[in-house]
């Protein structure tokens, strides 16, 4: 088994990738549809000189170190030869989708079945038959283990790489804060690859969109960030946006969420000096009810800091709203 080699990367960011996944499904705490639209619209741009800045992460620097050994270690556990040195990317034959792999393995027919005692995890069944090549991923994360893997860690991507080679299984080793490695085996789901393969059309559609017209399909925010992310600049000079109907209620309902928030945290503020005062100089106490101790309260001392000078940072668009109520309806 040859030493693995770190190849660099063999997808284009212009395509949806089998990594990508999660994101676009809305399953990663990291990323968001609309992060993943503006990288494959901005991948697009590049074609036209476009730059965009390079991303550096450290841990999935570590991850790409250690792959070749999690892929040494998964190879020997599932007694199956491996090949560590994948140099092309596959594709799948008629969706919009290509991934890359970390690993090929081979398997020869034997049936593999759920043993957490060896490490060996299979994924919604107990058993499964290592029938021809399969995907092989490998994963490092701080993460405490799981007996099932996160979406967002392995079964989405190795979903998308199964289909793109048409391969009936997939092996992603996990090594748990580099002390403790699992093994997930998993077969294809015909729903979850149904999901992928409508939500990758429905993400090419939209850079077929701007291809062609230049506009911009953007995906419905998630967050309130990923709102500021997308619509990045606020121009003052726009009239304002009419909201009415079933969206007057959600922007009522916004109104009325915060004034309960307001008026919960003055409540909360009140009820912290009362505590306050009953400690004074003390900076713990012990809050006893029916002879039972329930919580433990400490006031303590925030770090003197020295004085510094703020740098400067170009506008940004807010994470809030600022609301004025006009009438009460």
């Amino acid at each position: 088994m040859e030493a693995k080699k770190y190849i660099g990367k063999l997808t284009d960011d212009a395509v949806m990738s089998c990594s990508r996944l999660p994101a676009l499904m809305g399953l990663s705490g990291f990323s968001s549809p609309n992060d993943e639209l503006r990288k494959s619209l901005n991948a697009v741009g590049l074609k036209a000189g476009v730059d965009t800045p390079a991303f550096y992460s450290e841990a999935a620097s570590w991850g790409n170190e250690m792959e070749g050994l999690i892929l040494r270690r998964l190879a020997g556990r599932l007694e199956v030869k491996c090949k560590l040195e994948v140099t092309e990317r596959v594709e799948h034959p008629t969706l919009p989708l290509q991934g890359s792999l970390d690993g090929i393995l081979f398997g020869e027919g034997q049936r593999v079945h759920h043993d957490p005692s060896r490490g060996i995890y299979v994924v919604g069944a107990d058993s499964i038959v290592l029938d021809g090549n399969g995907v092989a991923e490998a994963k490092l994360t701080s993460a405490m283990p799981s007996d099932e893997p996160a979406p967002y860690r392995g079964p989405l991507q190795v979903q998308g790489l199964m289909m793109c080679t048409g391969w009936k299984w997939a092996a992603i080793a996990t090594l748990f804060r580099g002390t403790e490695m699992r093994i997930y085996l998993i077969a294809p789901d015909a729903a979850v690859q149904e999901k992928i393969a409508a939500d990758v059309i429905d993400f090419q559609n939209r850079i077929d969109l701007f291809k062609k017209d230049g506009v911009t399909d953007w995906y419905p925010a998630m967050t309130s960030n990923d709102a500021a992310s997308t619509w990045r600049v606020g121009e003052d000079d726009l009239p304002p946006v009419t909201i009415e109907g079933e969206n007057a209620e959600v922007a009522r309902e916004l109104i009325e969420t915060k004034n309960a928030i307001k008026s919960l945290e003055r409540l909360a503020d009140t009820l912290q000096a009362q505590i306050m005062e009953l400690l004074g100089n003390h900076t713990s106490a012990l809050v006893k009810h029916k002879d039972a101790v329930i919580a433990e309260i400490k006031w303590g001392m925030t770090p003197a800091r020295k004085e510094y000078v703020v740098q400067a940072r170009p506008a940004s668009r807010a994470k809030t709203l600022r609301i004025k109520e006009l009438a009460h309806g």
